[in-house]
């Protein structure tokens, strides 16, 4: 006889204001923040929300186009050309939506190893669209990267416990 191994898998949603109030919130800080504190252009408050909502919801579709849109809000919003944060945005809401499936989200430990190698993912990908696509040389530095992996995971788990706080199941 066969047992069956497969797990149910808890899918969360936050009421829409929430999610609006936690979108705007990060582009205005994504935005405005560097400009007052240097160590700030470390942080990508977008990018945390793409792969919170994306772990949450274990949507490929939704993490795609709301790494998508966030993306490319944030390149109207920087001095960059527009499309790059788009792109990777939309690559990390996809890998994000997949792994939810894959790993127990609950653990802190879990949360912040996809987080850290997402931040990594984002940072490759940009670096190599701006490469490919502007035939600019590549501004990836790897003591940058880590900087920013570090710093991100440590907001992340932050701003991911206050999420938390207003999700419910689907």
């Amino acid at each position: 006889m066969s047992v069956s191994t497969h797990r149910p898998i808890a899918v969360f949603k936050v009421h829409p204001a929430i999610f609006t109030v936690a979108v705007l919130v990060a582009l205005l800080l994504q935005t405005f923040l560097p400009l007052k504190l240097p160590l700030a252009r470390l942080m990508d408050f977008p990018l945390l929300i793409v792969i919170y909502f994306a772990l949450m919801r274990r949507d490929r579709v939704f993490g795609i186009g709301l790494g998508t849109v966030l993306g490319l809000l944030q390149d109207a919003l920087s001095h960059d050309f527009i499309g790059i944060y788009g792109i990777a945005k939309a690559i990390v809401g996809y890998f994000a939506a997949t792994a939810s499936t894959r790993f127990e989200l609950e653990s802190l430990v879990t949360r912040s190893v996809l987080t850290g190698g997402f931040v990594l993912v984002h940072n490759l990908c940009r670096a190599a669209l701006q490469h490919m696509l502007l035939e600019a040389p590549p501004r990836f530095q790897p003591l940058d990267a880590a900087s920013a992996v570090l710093v991100n995971v440590a907001l992340g788990l932050i701003i991911f416990q206050i999420l938390d706080r207003f999700r419910r199941p689907a």
